[in-house]
């Protein structure tokens, strides 16, 4: 799939050197890459939902559920930590997890 450059869904993983390993159409394709060990990276640089500004995974939480769904379907809306529980209340989600908290078990529980 070729992955359109201006889309606000657009993710990296990224390697040790800051450099990008792999690009993806959704956080979620690049979360299941990286954790089932395809694409070796050492982190995941997303755009936030609101600013649309691409950032490292680590400062942003990753929302689960609720009615935004990304090109693919449900998806990961990755946000700023202190915007994550007013997006949780505003679009119905469930939870805002860690980069590191983003197991296969929750990438399983998405489709």
């Amino acid at each position: 799939m070729k992955i359109d450059p201006s889309s606000a869904w657009r993710t990296e993983l990224v390697g040790p050197n800051g450099a990008p390993v792999a690009g993806f159409d959704t956080p979620r394709c690049a979360f299941q890459a990286w954790r089932s060990g395809k694409v070796a990276a050492t982190a995941i640089r997303v755009p936030e939902y609101y600013d649309r500004r691409p950032r490292d995974g680590a400062e942003l939480r990753f929302v689960v559920g609720g009615d935004v769904l990304g090109p693919m379907g449900p998806d990961l809306v990755p946000v700023e930590p202190s915007k994550a529980d007013k997006f949780i209340q505003d679009h119905g989600a469930e939870k805002a997890l860690r980069v590191e908290e983003v197991t296969a078990d929750v990438l399983s529980a998405l489709r």
